[in-house]
């Protein structure tokens, strides 16, 4: 049988991205794995070309419209993507003679969509290399989001949407920052070893690792090898996971003998990390609405060596399967978002959300909010997080929940964050924003459940809350 090349095996990805709605990265994995004859470059050319034609996709596409006979909308999605994965090629990897990117963009058509196929791929790539330094973008001076939209390949609406919200040049850096190739971050499992030997074991192993600025038990690695080629992790030394994420844990401030809930849990790493936090002394139910995602949660526990983690199967939104009477000391409702402020690690995001997603997402997220405040302890703590930037996921939802909720309050963050932290806290909610602070846009609220006889009347509003 005939080995399939990188390109061959990236156009598999791309096509099942855009028809099975799958992560690149779930499909890149399972990609090393089948195809074991990969060296480690064709590993990191395949990961390359992958995120990199997912990263440019509107960019590509403004230039295939602009070569292509045939109509885009009428352009087939399999050979679409043996034009975007050439063209990546073509006007983004320089090393790659572009004789070479055409030859085997045409082989694929041919073999896929036949000489016809094969002939008009043919006609676009060649096109686009004789006309290359002719291709016309967007002015800026006459439509500043659409030429933003085009130069950094974003949905136009998105950046419409940023361009109202911070302003032209913000607009720019938060497009441009979601383009780069992100380094890896991962936190440490202090349950094994400690940041200072984590780091000498990986520099024996000649990677560049360097502790994180913000977070005590993170590691940032330069340039990363493929995931599935990373040393330690199934010995559960660390996990994948970003500097900001870690950070709401602290947020949490989780202590040993607690009970505290983690409701949409999976894959694991915010619950994790409170049952290191605790010293594996407590008691913390995970929740998550699939059997696959509790099957990720006990993978990961098991791996790090984490006893004290009850899986639960059930909707954060409506009764949990739990005793009636059953209160948590903390509750953390990491909640499903628009995931917009970590486009840099997941690009596919801004292809596959659109602005109605927001407002169906802002929706469940209150609900979930609401659901969960009825299983927080009087005196006990309910933190609201997202990794996403858009205040009608954010402040939007918070605000509403305690207009509604008056026995909850804001809770002042600075108590339980270090110093060096503060400076993320603005109007009483954390917040971290990707091109300025190099980690992913989060937004994390904390909130108190006042006893039943210091309750605010709800007319109060937010605004009396924070005095």
């Amino acid at each position: 049988m005939r080995k399939k090349s990188p390109r061959a095996i990236c156009l598999d990805i791309l096509d099942r991205v855009e028809e099975a709605d799958l992560h690149p990265d779930r499909l890149l994995t399972d990609s090393f794995k089948r195809y074991r004859y990969l060296t480690l470059l064709d590993r990191s050319f395949l990961t390359e070309l992958t995120y990199g034609v997912i990263r440019w996709r509107g960019r590509l596409d403004w230039v295939i419209r602009q070569f292509s006979k045939i109509p885009f909308e009428k352009i087939e999605l399999g050979t679409l993507n043996i034009l975007r994965l050439g063209l990546y090629q073509i006007l983004f990897l320089s090393r790659t003679p572009s004789s070479a990117a055409v030859n085997e963009s045409v082989e694929l058509a041919k073999r896929i969509r036949g000489k016809g196929g094969a002939g008009f791929v043919n006609a676009v790539l060649r096109s686009s290399i004789r006309q290359k330094d002719g291709i016309r973008y967007p002015e800026m001076g006459e439509d500043p989001a659409l030429h933003i939209s085009v130069a950094q390949s974003h949905p136009h609406w998105l950046v419409q949407r940023w361009v109202k919200e911070v302003g032209v040049e913000d607009a720019i850096k938060i497009c441009a920052f979601n383009n780069q190739i992100s380094s890896l971050t991962l936190r440490i499992n202090t349950l094994k070893i400690n940041r200072k030997d984590l780091i000498k074991k990986l520099e024996e192993k000649e990677l560049r690792p360097f502790p994180t600025t913000y977070s005590e038990e993170g590691i940032v690695l330069q340039d990363p090898p493929p995931t599935s080629e990373l040393p330690f992790i199934k010995e559960g030394l660390y996990i994948i996971q970003d500097e900001a994420s870690q950070l709401v844990t602290s947020i949490l401030d989780p202590k040993p003998g607690e009970r505290i809930l983690d409701a949409c849990a999976a894959p694991g790493g915010k619950t994790t990390h409170m049952a290191q936090k605790m010293k594996n002394k407590g008691e913390i139910y995970a929740l998550d609405l699939s059997q696959g995602k509790i099957d990720l949660i006990e993978e990961v526990c098991q791996r790090l060596w984490i006893k004290i983690i009850k899986t639960i199967r059930g909707d954060a939104a409506s009764s949990l399967p739990i005793p009636h009477e059953l209160r948590f000391d903390r509750i953390l409702a990491d909640v499903p978002c628009s995931g917009f402020g970590t486009l840099r690690k997941n690009p596919d995001l801004k292809w596959r959300r659109g602005e109605r997603d927001i407002k169906r997402l802002s929706e469940l997220q209150f609900s979930i909010l609401k659901n969960l405040s009825v299983y927080v302890k009087e005196g006990g703590v309910l933190i609201y997080s997202t990794c996403t930037i858009f205040h009608e996921e954010n402040e939007d939802v918070v605000e509403k929940f305690l207009d509604e909720h008056p026995e909850f309050q804001l809770d002042w963050m600075d108590k339980v964050l270090p110093e060096k932290l503060h400076s993320f806290i603005q109007n009483q909610y954390f917040k971290t924003f990707p091109p300025r602070d190099e980690m992913d846009g989060f937004f994390v609220a904390r909130m108190i459940k006042a006893t039943s006889k210091n309750v605010i009347p709800a007319k109060a509003g937010i605004h009396n809350l924070l005095t």
